[in-house]
């Protein structure tokens, strides 16, 4: 097991490094044919929205009982005594909004629980707040002509000016998530504005639909029980073969080895993501490279649910969609009878993603063995690709080194040097 787990994170950075997306970003459920969400999953969502911060991703898993609901909530982080605090906080919330009279919504918001909630929140998730704010405002200085745009502008200045620093968070929420409520299914309307839109009032989305569930006569019980368990974040450190004894085991020509890795260094995208992944590309036939590796949130949750062998209907919410490799080993597990449920994925490898490690070891064996087969196939497609692009010359002169690169494409590169940055905060703090 331990040789195959090695040549599958061998593979992973391979693939990672030369094929960051293996197919376009999705907003469709993985294993809802419907998609419509029920209200406790709603709260999952929700609940993940108020609760990811700045360059987080946090996954939330609710289960409901006569009595009283399981909470089980995961990041892809270090828990700080912060968070605890606001969780906790967050719960007390929720046990005092839910002995209140059977109410709408907007009656509760005028209660001083539903108030401090809201302050709470925007207090946490300000961060993120700021930047979604930021790209929505770029969106509109980008389309002031788009009457659409026009249409939110004119909107929102009847109850704030968005544009004012000091204007209340939450209330620049609650004009977007109303106009995007009244907009949405506008198809004149700029993607990029609805996306941003959307973003930016998800917070009073969020607080909306949780003051509702607590306030629900049906939910009562559940939300003045709350059990939560907070899983803990999963780093450990990996070994790999060197990239060239994976290549080589596609391309077994030692001239042609040397054509492919020069092709790859000679493209801006894949030699940034060679020199981040391997600490320099000067590094490729290393064999003695560590990885510093993160289980997923929603993995974490997911190996959970296999643990306790729950093949129940499980929802699953994630602040942001899932990667190429979460989605594999959910759609693996679904074929294991698992009736998991998740919204979105964006499709992007990730090398620094860490193999769960359930309990059932025949699970996880059989998931490497289906690992890898798609890991070659990728490797493979993208070494016959890039075989077809070779230059004429296979001179030494066409290969660059490290100090060559010039590592801008932010697109690319970003979530990988944040997954980095990640990696590198966790292990400082212990």
């Amino acid at each position: 097991m331990e040789k195959r787990e090695k040549e599958f994170y061998s593979k992973l950075q391979v693939a990672g490094s030369i094929k960051f997306a293996v197919g376009e970003e999705s907003d469709e459920y993985i294993g809802l044919k419907k998609p419509k969400l029920k209200d406790n999953e709603k709260f999952s969502r929700n609940l993940a929205t108020i609760l990811a911060r700045k360059g987080e991703v946090v996954a939330i898993n609710l289960t409901t009982y006569p009595s009283y609901c399981i909470i089980y909530i995961s990041k892809n982080g270090t828990w700080l005594e912060t968070d605890y605090e606001y969780i906790k906080k967050i719960q007390e919330f929720m046990v005092r909004i839910s002995k209140y009279e059977p109410m709408t919504w907007e009656e509760a918001f005028k209660k001083n629980d539903t108030k401090a909630l809201s302050a709470n929140v925007i207090a946490y998730c300000s961060g993120k707040f700021d930047s979604r704010l930021k790209k929505l405002k770029k969106e509109i200085r980008n389309g002031k002509d788009d009457k659409c745009i026009q249409s939110f502008l004119e909107y929102a200045s009847n109850s704030v000016d968005i544009n004012n620093v000091r204007a209340s968070k939450i209330l620049i929420s609650k004009v977007c998530c109303y106009y995007y409520k009244k907009v949405s299914k506008n198809v004149e309307a700029p993607n990029e504005f609805l996306k941003h839109l959307k973003k930016v009032g998800s917070y009073m989305r969020a607080l909306i639909d949780i003051t509702s569930c607590a306030c629900n006569e049906s939910y009562k019980d559940l939300f003045s029980n709350i059990k939560l368990h907070i899983l803990k974040t999963i780093i450990t450190h990996q070994p790999i073969f060197s990239w060239r004894n994976i290549i080589q085991s596609f391309i077994l020509d030692p001239m042609e080895y040397e054509n492919f890795k020069n092709a790859c260094l000679n493209d801006r995208i894949k030699a940034g993501r060679l020199a981040t992944i391997y600490g320099g590309v000067g590094n490729l036939e290393l064999e003695s490279i560590k990885k510093g590796i993160c289980l997923h949130a929603e993995m974490n949750i997911l190996n959970e649910i296999i643990n306790q062998k729950r093949k129940a209907k499980a929802y699953i919410a994630v602040s942001k969609k899932c990667c190429y490799l979460c989605e594999l080993y959910i759609k693996f597990a679904q074929e294991q009878g698992y009736n998991i449920v998740i919204s979105g994925a964006h499709r992007k490898i990730y090398n620094l993603w860490k193999l769960p490690s359930p309990t059932d070891v025949a699970f996880k064996s059989n998931f490497l063995s289906y690992a890898i087969k798609e890991l070659d196939r990728i490797i493979q497609e993208e070494v016959n690709s890039i075989s077809c692009l070779y230059p004429e010359s296979d001179s030494d002169e066409s290969s660059v080194d490290s100090d060559q690169i010039n590592v801008d494409d932010d697109e690319h590169n970003a979530n990988l040097e944040s997954e980095l940055k990640d990696i590198q905060s966790f292990l400082t703090y212990k």
